[in-house]
């Protein structure tokens, strides 16, 4: 059998090709890779507004959600029916003891890091309240929070996510647009290319 060449294709062999190609790409798209733009501060300076990541959503297929991990998940949207995209760091795993404190965040007992590109200041207390808060978290979720602790719409406004709303976990940024410390005009943000989200 030998291959056709391209004289011999025919508009069938064009359309066929074509088809299983479009199918291969949304498959991916759907399955394995999927691609989310930052809208907001809450996981400042790890991620941007502006920034474009690609999202692994095949990794908890493979294995459990860790500990420090970035999670994009779909939660519903106050007051309607519609579900979006967030993005925070997992904080606590199922039955873990989460502490918040003017001083900064305890796990079963023990004082967890901040994050590394974390946004100062780290006070997690909310300012409305004065005293330290403690989640137990339930047996099927997460509490999760923004690495912006002073902006960041997370755990301690919703409470905890369910583990099955996960959709998957950022590999890197492949583009980035918007301003910085040094330019406050909106320009494309060349040393944040393929960063890896960690």
């Amino acid at each position: 059998m030998s291959d056709k060449g391209l004289a011999e294709l025919t508009w069938k062999d064009i359309i066929s090709s074509a088809a299983v190609a479009v199918l291969v790409a949304v498959l991916l798209r759907v399955f394995v890779i999927g691609a989310f733009e930052i809208p907001s501060h809450s996981m400042e300076y790890t991620l941007l507004p502006g920034d474009y990541i690609m999202v692994n959503k095949l990794a908890y297929r493979i294995r459990d959600v860790r500990r420090g991990d970035v999670v994009i998940f779909s939660r519903q949207a106050a007051d309607t029916t519609v579900r979006e995209a967030y993005v925070k760091r997992v904080i606590g795993l199922p039955n873990d003891t989460v502490t918040l404190t003017h001083e900064g965040v305890w796990l079963n007992g023990r004082p967890l890091p901040d994050p590394p590109l974390a946004k100062p200041p780290m006070d997690p207390v909310l300012s409305s309240q004065t005293s330290p808060v403690t989640t137990i978290v339930g047996s099927d979720s997460l509490f999760v929070l923004g690495d912006n602790r002073r902006n960041s719409y997370d755990s301690r406004y919703w409470g905890c996510v369910p583990v099955k709303d996960v959709i998957g976990t950022p590999l890197l940024i492949y583009w980035s647009h918007g301003a910085t410390a040094e330019n406050a005009l909106p320009h494309i943000r060349w040393n944040r290319f393929f960063q890896v989200v960690q």
